[in-house]
């Protein structure tokens, strides 16, 4: 059925319902578009010209189906996960930190059957009923379930299935989760003169099948999942926009974080591991000395423990607008002679559309995270290796390129375990893995803004963190909007890795997430806008250039 038939069967089916909820219209689809001359006289005399008296709130309704109809177009997806649930013993693949486990570390099979249940039927009731280990509540289950009014529902956005827990790509991730760990305190600035990072390059080239270098170390080339065709851009790891004061209004936030003490980590021993998982709030925080700016790995798991969803766009635009950046040669009032854009179009424009898009990114990712694939977290697979290693009665052992490992074999040297050592007391959240929300925000809220600005003006005084963090310094390089914005997704959805919490293909997948629901809420935007020559061009994360 084509739109027009569609549409004039609805407005068949529904006239009944409409003259209820809209008194005097007969369809809810009335063309509403005439003027009335209302007869008013200027203060000289003269007729004013005619002034619109469409019924406005019809109007809307009629966009409220109109874009609902376009969304219910797009073909459902087919939503495939992998098999790790039904295939693996144990659930030893799947997310089940919060419910009850054994003194292995295996959950409570009829416990994640409950949670699995439940995560089907979508009901608080069912979800209430699961089994608990600890006093640590579930993060928001529901909210899978959840609908909003525009852009595309949750349930028609799709992500590839992770990596199974088996798999050569699971172990290469792996292997670059514990390096991570293991240099999570070495500066950014120094990983080029640094014998450990050079060890971590040559094994994760073995163990991934690319060149990695100590220069492009855990960017977003490091394993064969990064499949965005994405290239580290230059001007070192940390983007600009987390390395600048963002002005506040009257007032600059400055770009300096608290900076966690050196070497602390955080579930390598099995007793806190195992409360940990059950579901216990930790008994310690992480302790400070001082302020810097970001210049380790640390430093972005720190960012990214307390941040709100949105903050990274926000931050993003305010410090474009603050350096008048230019907009997109396609902003409706660039040709202007007497109009500039505020309200639509301008600074609110802008900010609103980072802060909701963050927003619509966050209910897709936990539709795929709850409904779909319940991963488990890296400090589960840690657990597992353990409990293998100490004779636990079920072993689901990863490739052999993970258990050979040297990143392995340091952190059981250094730790007497092979726990996965954390940067937060707490561990991961309790909702599943995959994919990253972080990373779904951050792609949804840098699409936009690669949409709205000029994404290769280049931004002046560019700087970077001395190795200590303490300042920042003059940086010689040449550094574009879209660029710095890319990186800047890249380090929100890295930073949730550097703690600990989250896997490479978490974060790839939750750009892919967010660059697609941010997109679709662009192409319904531009129907609801008074600017008709409006139009967005976004340069995507594989670098393809489309336009909205």
């Amino acid at each position: 059925m084509n739109r027009r038939a569609w549409l004039r069967t609805l407005a068949a089916a529904g006239a009944t319902h409409a003259a209820s909820v809209l008194p005097g219209v007969a369809s809810p689809l009335v063309s509403h578009t005439g003027l009335a001359a209302v007869g008013t006289a200027g203060w000289l005399g003269e007729a004013l010209p005619a002034l619109p008296v469409e019924p406005r709130r019809l109007r809307a309704y009629d966009l409220r189906v109109q874009a609902a109809y376009t969304a219910a177009r797009a073909g459902a997806p087919a939503h495939l996960a992998n098999a790790d649930e039904a295939r693996l013993p144990a659930f030893l693949g799947m997310f089940s930190k919060g419910l009850p486990h054994d003194h292995f570390g295996f959950v409570e099979p009829e416990a994640y059957r409950m949670l699995a249940r439940a995560a089907a039927s979508g009901q608080g009731t069912q979800f209430e009923a699961v089994p608990m280990g600890g006093s640590r509540r579930l993060v928001s289950p529901q909210a899978a379930f959840a609908f909003a009014l525009d852009g595309l529902d949750a349930a028609m956005v799709d992500v590839a299935a992770p990596p199974s827990i088996d798999s050569p790509v699971f172990a290469a991730e792996a292997v670059e989760l514990y390096w991570m760990a293991l240099l999570r305190d070495l500066p950014f600035a120094r990983y080029q003169d640094d014998a450990r990072a050079a060890g971590s390059a040559r094994e994760l080239t073995k163990v991934s099948g690319r060149a990695v270098t100590p220069a492009t170390l855990f960017t977003r080339q490091a394993t064969p999942s990064s499949s965005i065709g994405f290239v580290q851009p230059p001007g070192g790891f940390v983007s600009q926009f987390l390395l600048r004061p963002v002005p506040m209004g009257a007032q600059a936030m400055s770009a300096r974080i608290g900076a966690q003490t050196s070497g602390e980590q955080f579930l390598t021993r099995w007793d806190g591991w195992l409360a940990s998982q059950n579901g216990a709030l930790p008994a310690v925080d992480v302790s400070y000395d001082g302020r810097r700016f970001i210049s380790t790995g640390r430093d972005l798991a720190t960012w990214v423990r307390t941040d709100y969803p949105g903050q990274a766009g926000v931050q993003a635009a305010l410090i474009l607008e603050s350096l008048r950046a230019p907009v997109s040669e396609r902003h409706p009032y660039v040709q202007s002679r007497n109009q500039a854009g505020y309200v639509t179009f301008g600074l609110p424009f802008v900010v609103d559309l980072a802060s909701r898009v963050a927003m619509h990114a966050l209910r897709a990712a936990w539709f795929q995270k709850w409904v779909l694939h319940r991963r488990l977290r890296p400090e589960e697979l840690g657990g597992h290796l353990e409990a293998a290693a100490s004779g636990a009665p079920v072993v689901v052992w990863p490739d052999q390129r993970l258990m050979q490992s040297e990143a392995l074999g340091q952190v059981r040297q250094r730790t007497g375990t092979l726990l996965l050592p954390m940067a937060w007391p707490e561990g991961a959240p309790l909702h599943p893995s995959y994919p990253a929300a972080h990373a779904a925000t951050a792609g949804a809220m840098v699409t936009v803004l690669k949409a709205y600005y000029d994404h290769a003006w280049v931004l002046p005084d560019p700087v970077e963190p001395t190795a200590d963090g303490r300042e920042v310094q003059s940086l010689q390089a040449s550094l574009t909007v879209g660029d710095e914005l890319d990186k800047l997704a890249w380090n929100v959805a890295v930073g949730r890795a550097f703690a600990g919490v989250q896997w490479r293909s978490d974060a790839e997948a939750g750009l892919r997430l967010g660059e697609t629901v941010a997109l679709a809420l662009l192409r319904e935007l531009a129907e609801f806008l008074p600017e008709r020559t409006a139009a967005f061009e976004v340069r995507q994360f594989d670098g393809q250039i489309v336009s909205v």
